[in-house]
């Protein structure tokens, strides 16, 4: 080995040598002033902590006792299943630049096909492109990059159903909620989406939101609802659900999902899929004890009566923790590979845009040039 050469960091160990430089460049009295005040919320917030785990101990047994728990266990005939085929489409996307209110907008979209049923080495379809957009500020280009990518998705969607299409049962997974954006409700846009759903569900094609960050309040306020347990506790459907599906998996020492229930947000998004004929039903899902808590979104262009609904989500369920998910993962790897080949990475997406700005600028726009630089 050469004495002088340099050391390998990973990821997240240059992450964290980041974080410190950081820290240390801050001034000497803010960093006392906060650090000072981080202690207090700390205490504060372990107490708050402790107090909730309480809570969230006794509206388990509570939601136990009636049902609300049900279990993914090993009676499917696993290699039939393994047949059924499936996809999944993810997409993403960097926004950069800024000059003179022209972004750029990196975007990758890809759909992963397993035709025959499940397999390590399915069929894999990149899309890439680069999209200028003219606005105003960057949370304006990020919110028009977002709908521009999910038209992307949404042309991935449609040709999986092609190439599923007539063979039978079937299912697409979609890296995220079902309504996404979840804020927006642009007439075209939703008829665009609703469009494709649809397609897929007419050729009897499956499409579940595989959904990892949880956010929103929906099944906290359906609880408030129904039971007597007092809730006022806990922030959100993640504060909830931490300690109780804990306790659930735990308990049972296998799989958990939630019961099933529609999506009865009423919001003005969600209204403007409803009234084109779009249900959506979800279930939160806890694959193993340190795993995180998932929701699962099934797509319907009909109301599921309770047996018929119950039956769907075991079956979704059985295949995503048995079929799709390797041992030790917590992800089915459809969605894994769909994100990993879709990620379009930040370092890359400047490099581009630097490759840009050097064909876009003469030496006669020089300060255009200094002024991208300082986008990088």
């Amino acid at each position: 080995m050469h004495g002088d050469a340099m050391p390998t960091y990973s990821i997240e160990e240059l992450k964290r040598i980041i974080r410190k430089m950081e820290f240390n460049k801050t001034e000497p009295e803010l960093l006392t002033e906060l650090v000072h005040r981080a202690i207090k919320v700390g205490g504060e917030e372990k107490e708050r902590l402790k107090h909730v785990s309480k809570r969230s101990h006794k509206l388990f047994e509570l939601l136990r006792d009636e049902g609300f728990f049900y279990q993914v266990e090993k009676n499917e005939d696993i290699e039939t299943l393994k047949k059924i085929p499936a996809g999944a489409v993810d997409g993403s996307f960097q926004v950069i630049g800024g000059i003179g209110g022209r972004w750029y907008v990196m975007i990758g979209v890809a759909q992963v096909i397993a035709e025959s049923g499940f397999t390590l080495q399915p069929t894999i379809f990149v899309d890439g492109s680069v999209e200028p957009l003219d606005s105003v500020d960057e949370s304006d280009a990020y919110r028009s990059a977002e709908v521009t990518m999910m038209l992307g998705e949404i042309s991935a969607l449609r040709r999986i159903v092609e190439k599923l299409r007539n063979r039978g049962e079937s299912y697409v997974l979609i890296d995220g909620p079902i309504i996404d954006p979840p804020m927006y409700n642009e007439e075209n846009y939703v008829e665009e989406r609703v469009s494709a759903l649809r397609l897929s569900y007419e050729e009897g094609i499956n499409v579940i939101g595989f959904v990892k960050r949880i956010m929103g309040r929906s099944l906290l306020k359906r609880l408030r609802s129904e039971v007597e347990e007092d809730l006022i506790d806990f922030i959100n459907d993640l504060d909830l659900l931490s300690t109780v599906m804990f306790d659930a998996v735990k308990s049972e020492g296998l799989p958990i999902y939630t019961y099933p229930v529609d999506l009865d947000e009423a919001t003005s998004t969600y209204n403007a899929y409803k009234d084109k004929g779009l249900h959506i039903y979800y279930s939160y899902y806890k694959p193993s004890l340190r795993g995180r808590i998932f929701r699962i979104e099934y797509v319907s262009f009909k109301p599921l009566k309770e047996q018929e609904l119950l039956e769907k989500f075991h079956r979704v369920m059985y295949l995503i923790n048995q079929v799709w998910t390797l041992p030790g993962l917590d992800e089915p790897l459809l969605i894994t590979m769909a994100h990993n080949k879709c990620n379009v990475r930040r370092g890359a997406a400047e490099t581009i845009y630097y490759e840009i700005m050097t064909k876009a600028l003469s030496e006669g726009n020089l300060h255009l040039w200094f002024e991208s630089l300082s986008q990088i």
